[in-house]
């Protein structure tokens, strides 16, 4: 017996609901107060200003009776259920209740949820009732209506489509013909449809800076109808704003295991109902596999860009580019710019200098802000050609550029901070290097004596780490591991980056970090530093970024465990594409910019071609 607690989603709130709770729960109803600047009992039990039907104060409203409900629960002993599930957003609360946030957490993401969605009027919805999804779907694909998706799969009957407000207007009777009800529904924007990618990647933004803790319980997502991660799970709740509501499937899948008791907690019983109507007719799923006995539709992708960092710059990248693609010598030229004014020297002139089109860039000075501004500029490339990323991913240097594309640092600011951090670099951290080894690494971890001196830097895939140390020290770790007929290739770096041989600058770079204005990201910033999305960005953050170890690798296991990733290499060799492709085959997609042998505006046409697929 497999017990479930639900919560329910907007639509369910109603003047009056939660008069037992508030005078049981004094200190979170101030807490709430606190959060939204107004009075959640006031609002919930008299709805004086008549808005208790507005997005913006629906959704906070609904958690936090629905919170306090689950409490009450809880502190009269009530047996905490196996699964706990939410509609929409009854999500949150059934987060909540797994321990993914506490409560004060919940009422501000809830309430910048309401606040982003209110904001997004471009748009309708409808329920078409009697008509199964495969049936909707196949009239939408054989009508005019290419502005409408399907936002709620709720029962075998009930399906809830989203969409432009014309053709939601307009397309009733191709449902009714078909032998269906159509009814509106009373919301003024396109929930669960392609939307709210903007109210998505804002939404995203403001998650990342907020506490999120592993979940104590199992908890199924709308969007994959499959449980949460215990960890790492923030893209899945991000998710949701654009993606279906598979309640159908959810329940479905629950009842495959067994009998199931199902409980509502919160205001109403829509979904006590729904469970009713869906045992009687169950989704069909293929017991064996556990897959949809239809065929599936093909899982959405998010694309996110990648900037690489020390180690795969060289003579002339993107030189090509700069003579024939007018976005990117443009941004090349602004960051050019930026240096020209803080040195007096152009870095165009020296990163396609022909005459050093055989040599190893290892001079800092040169090689920080021309890895850093080749990132930058081809990713207005492909802005200009329209492709957005879905998030940003950095590894070490790179992580900067993540930070400025995604709108957390200026390109004034970010330029200004790679060229003091390479000056101070120079300045007093020469000797160094870094050894790229291509075993395991346990090999680093079981075999101390190999390695003797040298500190773990970068996991780059499941066979291959860097190692940093002085120069003399690789070349004797490198002589032992060549002895062991073990492969390793010192890199083009005088520095032992993300080791304690760049201590020495913290003290001057940490000064000009507490001065540096940050503001909120635009889109997902997932760091291969800390190995997740980002909630936080201060000096600490910008220096871990040098000091610290990386593990790209991990990340990118992580991230693809939870959904779909398409990965692009916005870095001049395509090193961390290689990493991906060497770590994960054909499982996890990735593509890459340009190379180092040529043809860029060949590479990059071909790019823009597959991501516009």
């Amino acid at each position: 017996m497999t017990s479930v607690w639900v919560f329910p989603g907007q639509g369910s709130q109603h003047k009056g609901m939660g008069a037992e709770l508030f005078a049981r729960f004094p200190q979170l109803v101030r807490e709430a107060d606190e959060v939204l600047g107004y009075s959640i009992r006031e609002l919930c039990l008299d709805d004086p200003k008549n808005v208790l039907k507005q997005t913006e104060y629906t959704q906070p409203a609904l958690f936090v009776v629905s919170a306090l409900s689950f409490l009450a629960r809880r502190e009269q002993g009530d047996v905490a259920p196996d699964v706990y599930a939410g509609h929409s957003l009854g999500e949150f609360n059934a987060l909540f209740a797994a321990g993914g946030f506490d409560f004060k957490t919940g009422v501000a993401l809830v309430a910048e949820r309401g606040r982003l969605m209110s904001q997004a009027t471009r748009g309708a919805m409808a329920a078409v009732i009697g008509l199964d999804q495969d049936k909707v779907r196949a009239l939408l694909s054989s009508s005019p209506f290419g502005q409408i998706d399907i936002a709620n799969i709720n029962s075998a009957e009930q399906i809830v489509i989203s969409g432009e407000e014309g053709e939601i207007a307009s397309c009733a009777a191709l449902f009714t013909d078909a032998g269906g009800r159509y009814v509106r529904l009373n919301v003024s924007a396109a929930f669960h449809s392609r939307f709210m990618r903007d109210v998505e990647r804002q939404f995203a933004a403001y998650l990342a800076r907020m506490p999120l803790h592993p979940l104590n319980a199992e908890v199924i997502a709308n969007c994959t109808a499959a449980p949460y991660p215990k960890t790492g799970y923030q893209d899945l709740l991000v998710r949701q704003i654009t993606q279906p509501v598979k309640w159908y499937e959810s329940i479905s899948r629950l009842l495959s295991r067994g009998a199931v008791t199902l409980e509502e907690v919160g205001p109403g019983d829509v979904l006590t109902k729904l469970f009713f109507k869906i045992k009687q007719t169950p989704m069909a799923l293929n017991d064996s596999a556990g897959e949809l006995a239809a065929e599936p539709s093909p899982p959405s992708r998010r694309t996110v860009f990648m900037y690489s960092g020390q180690g795969s710059q060289y003579y002339l990248m993107g030189k090509e580019l700069y003579q024939h693609s007018a976005p990117f010598r443009a941004a090349m030229d602004a960051c050019d710019a930026l240096h020209r004014a803080h040195t007096g020297r152009s870095m165009v002139a020296q990163l396609y200098d022909d005459a050093k089109r055989h040599e190893e860039m290892t001079d800092v000075l040169l090689a920080h802000p021309a890895l850093f501004s080749l990132g930058y500029s081809l990713t207005q490339v492909l802005l200009h050609a329209g492709i957005e990323p879905d998030g940003v991913l950095g590894y070490s240097l790179g992580e900067y550029v993540a930070a400025t594309v995604a709108g957390v640092v200026s390109l004034e600011d970010a330029m200004a901070m790679v060229m003091l951090q390479a000056r101070l670099l120079s300045e007093q951290t020469l000797g160094g290097g870094m050894l790229s080894v291509l075993m395991p690494v346990e090999h680093f971890e079981r075999h101390p004596d190999l390695y003797q001196g040298g500190t773990l830097a970068s996991v780059n895939f499941d066979s291959n780490f860097v190692v940093s140390a002085s120069q003399q020290t690789l070349l004797a770790i490198k002589d032992r591991l060549d002895a062991q007929d073990v492969v390793s290739l010192l890199l083009s770096v005088d520095h032992g980056f993300h080791s304690a041989a760049v201590d020495p600058i913290e003290t001057e770079f940490r000064r000009f970090l507490q001065n540096l204005p940050l503001q909120t990201p635009r889109l997902p910033i997932y760091s291969a530093m800390r190995g997740h999305a980002i909630s936080a960005f201060d000096d600490q953050y910008f220096w871990d970024v040098l000091r610290q170890p990386v593990d790209f690798h991990k990340l990118v296991g992580s991230l693809s465990a939870q959904e779909t990733f398409r990965f692009v290499d916005l870095g001049p060799t395509g090193t961390l594409s290689g990493f991906i492709k060497y770590g994960f085959g054909d499982r996890v997609e990735h593509a890459v910019s340009i190379n180092q042998f040529g043809k860029n505006m060949e590479t990059v046409s071909k790019l823009l071609s597959k991501l516009s697929a």
